[in-house]
Order: structure tokens, then sequence, then C-alpha cells
């Protein structure tokens, strides 16, 4: 993981400003209008050049694909046998650009490339899952980019046990494209164990827990975004406490019964829309067990 960002000084008034609120709805946008406390400078954030890479937004959709992926019922069959294996788990072990077309009900796509070799595309291109574990599940990777074309749902019913989100990473996951991408869990929806990363698409999740779970950082760079969760909208948190929140680009709308944002370590706002409505407001978790903030950090 890349080093962690100092918090800025835009960002942390934002957080205290929504922390601080008593309804339960909080807008941030990217103009630095608002009135300046007195005695501080509130100085214009730089985004981070290394937050993302040329493959997180690298469009492979006009390539001709190393593999393709047809899901039908309960099976789903990989046209290079080299690369994978069908069935009713269907596993990719090689880089590459995999198109993935069709419709399953209790079939997982497993990503696990021991040797971390490069960069493997998921292209989902009108593609419909439902599985009562993960629909695509990281086990081993150096990234998985899910590029979205076409509208496409992955619906999770099960999510019992350590594997707990519709979409689970083990390593980086990015998802971009021109599609949508609709995610529906039991449990949470995206979870990675690294870097999540949305840089393009129109991206709908509805979890029962939490929207997007993961260990080093979420970093929006693009795209719209549209949590409804029961627990955090998104939650970013590890045992060294350093987590990070970071966001560029793109539109983020929120409705958690939890927390909206939730970094364990920084968090930095530097573009974009967001667009929070947590579970009660800071008035209310005053009074309760349960944190109900627009944005939290450490």
């Amino acid at each position: 993981m890349m080093k962690r960002w100092i918090s800025l000084l835009l960002a942390a008034c934002m957080a205290c400003t929504l922390a601080a609120c008593g309804g339960t709805q909080s807008s941030v946008n990217d103009s630095h209008d608002a009135d300046t406390p007195s005695g501080q400078t509130v100085t214009d954030i730089t985004p981070q050049t290394d937050a993302f890479t040329d493959g997180d937004y690298k469009d492979v959709t006009g390539e001709t694909p190393d593999a393709t992926i047809t899901l039908s019922g309960g099976t789903g069959t990989i046209s290079d046998t080299t690369r994978g294996s069908s069935g009713s788990e269907v596993t990719i072990t090689a880089k590459g650009i995999y198109r993935v077309s069709g419709e399953s009900d209790g079939v997982t796509i497993v990503v696990n490339d021991a040797t971390e070799s490069g960069n493997i595309y998921l292209v989902l291109d009108g593609v419909t899952m439902t599985a009562k574990d993960a629909c695509i599940r990281i086990d081993a990777c150096d990234k998985t980019v899910i590029q979205c074309v076409g509208d496409n749902s992955l619906t999770s019913t099960g999510l019992a046990g350590t594997v707990d989100g519709a979409i689970y990473a083990q390593d980086d996951v990015t998802v971009n494209g021109s599609g949508t991408l609709t995610i529906t869990s039991a449990a949470h929806g995206l979870v990675g164990k690294d870097d999540v990363k949305i840089t393009g698409g129109a991206v709908a999740i509805s979890a029962a827990s939490i929207g997007i779970k993961a260990n080093d950082s979420v970093r929006i760079g693009g795209g719209t975004l549209r949590i409804d969760a029961g627990h955090d909208g998104i939650q970013v948190e590890n045992d060294d406490a350093d987590g990070y929140f970071y966001m560029a680009s793109g539109a983020v709308t929120i409705t958690a019964g939890y927390d909206g944002v939730d970094a364990a370590g920084d968090m930095e706002l530097s573009g974009g829309t967001l667009d929070i409505t947590a579970g009660g407001g800071a008035d209310r978790s005053k009074n309760s067990n349960i944190s109900q903030k627009g944005l939290k950090c450490g």
C-alpha cells in the first residue's frame, strides 16, 4: 500500500462539520466558498497523482479478449482451458482480458493467478449473476479490473463465513467502464482486503451490512456510486488503524444506517460530489452505542 496521506485542513473541516450536525443528511461538494473560521486558512487540495494508475482507467472493451466466459444456469464455460477451468466455479489463472456474458444461478467467477503475473480485466457485458456465495471472488491477482459494458447485476443471497461480499477480493480491485453494475447483498456489497477503486461506470450497491468494506483504502476517481447500506456506507480499517478514504472526482450518494464514510486513518477530499444521509446524525449517536456520522476518520 502506498504511503498514507496526511489529512488536509479542508477535509478535516468538512469531517468535523458533518460529525457535529444534528440532522441526518450531509452534503459535500468541491466548491470552496464556505465560511472559514477566524484565524484559519483553507487551501485548495492538489489531487494525488499517484492514487490511480493507467490500468485503473484503461478501456479494453475494443480489444480482442484472451478468453470468453459464458454463463448459463448453474455453469460457466471458459473458452480457453489453458487459462482456467469451467463449472459452477469458473476459475481464471492467468493475466489477460476475459469477456463475460450470460445469466447464471449459483456460479462464482474465481480469480486465482498465484504468480500475480499482471492485471486481469473482467469485462462484464450484460451479465446477470445470482449466487448464495460471492458472485466474483478474487483469491490472488496483481490487480483485477472489473469493467462494465451495458447493464450488469450481481446478487448474493447467503454469504455466511469469511467470504462476506458479493464481490470479495483478497488483492486490489478496480471497478470502471461505461455501463452499470448493480450489487445486491445479504451481507457486504464489495469487500477488498487491499485497495478498492471506483474510476468509472454507474455502480449501485444495496447491502444489508456495509456497502464497501476495505482494509487499506477506498479511492474514488470517477463515475457515479450510489450506496444503500444497513451498516456503514464505506468502511476502511485495518489492524494498524491507517486505512484511508480518498475522493478525487465522481459523484457518490450514500444512505447508511450507521456512518456514511468511516476511515480508521486519513481522509482526503479533493473533488467530486459527496452526498450522505447517515443514520440519525451525531446528536443521536451521542446517546447510543452506534456511531451515525456523515464522515468519520482517525
